[in-house]
């Protein structure tokens, strides 16, 4: 007896391995968007620590990265363990994915940066229909685009930085944001403003993505948005972080006239979650829900 318990108090104590979690972060270009998914993030590890421990995050930065690139380097899984982007077919095929929308739904509510010198044009349309005439600009790697042009839209494509000068330079007429997204990047385009009246509207999730062999993280991560949607907490931080609260505020998209569009590059899986109430924001949820 005296020898065992000798035993046990030598014996070194093992410590519990941490989840080691890589995000892509953008210090040149900052862009406050990007807190709102490093604190749904950190709620998400969060909110897992019981059920799988601990965790490390550790930040990588990637700037002038186009996002398609972002994504293949978390598909190689050596430099990135996790990355937050619209979903497509394409990405839930290649890459392991959290099928809880971070946005609940919002990243198919779409206003328009548009040049001031057509706002008057712009403001002689009364129906949201008659958008159809005019040209849209979008991301070459975004999955947007291949919706607006499966719409029947004329789409100008660049990589999203050039995008902005583009429509300075009046090369197309609308710009579709995200509710979220317009209003920091008013300060850094010359001439933009925010079209008051119409908006599109289509079936649309963000998504954290992980490599394809993590299956720990994805299910860590599902875990952990679930238990928060279950507690409220996913909510709470999603009507009050100044860039989603700012977004429904400002952005009044209950009150405009919506286009509703068909998104071709939705999976069932995505299609199910995004029909389903619990993950969805209650507006777009009406807008995009089949009747």
């Amino acid at each position: 007896m005296v020898y065992i318990l000798i035993f046990i108090l030598l014996a070194p104590l093992t410590s519990v391995a941490k989840d080691v979690v890589r995000y892509n972060i953008s210090k040149e270009f900052a862009d406050p968007k990007q807190d709102y998914y490093i604190a749904l993030l950190r709620l998400a590890l969060n909110k897992s620590r019981d059920q799988y421990g601990p965790n490390q995050l550790i930040e990588n930065s990637f700037d002038q990265t186009p996002q398609g690139r972002t994504l293949e380097i978390l598909e190689q899984g050596k430099l990135l363990g996790v990355h937050w982007s619209m979903t497509s077919i394409q990405r839930e095929q290649h890459l392991g994915t959290v099928y809880i929308p971070l946005l609940k739904g919002m990243m198919g509510a779409r206003l328009f940066l548009i040049h001031k010198d057509t706002a008057a044009s712009i403001a002689l349309l009364n129906s949201p229909v008659q958008l159809a005439s005019l040209t849209i600009g979008s991301g070459i790697d975004w999955p947007d685009t291949a919706i607006y042009e499966k719409n029947g839209f004329d789409v100008v494509t660049s990589v999203a930085t050039l995008l902005p000068k583009i429509l300075e330079e009046k090369r197309f007429e609308l710009f579709p944001r995200a509710l979220h997204e317009p209003w920091t990047e008013l300060a850094h385009i010359d001439n933009a403003v925010v079209e008051p009246q119409f908006a599109f509207c289509y079936p649309a999730a963000m998504y954290f993505f992980v490599n394809k062999n993590n299956t720990r993280l994805k299910e860590r991560l599902s875990f952990g948005l679930k238990k928060a949607i279950d507690d409220g907490s996913f909510d709470k931080l999603f009507f009050s972080h100044p860039v989603t609260r700012e977004a429904i505020t400002k952005a009044k998209f209950e009150d405009r006239q919506v286009l509703k569009l068909l998104n071709p590059n939705l999976s069932g899986h995505t299609r199910d979650t995004l029909f389903n109430p619990r993950f969805t924001w209650q507006p777009i949820h009406q807008c995009i829900s089949p009747h």
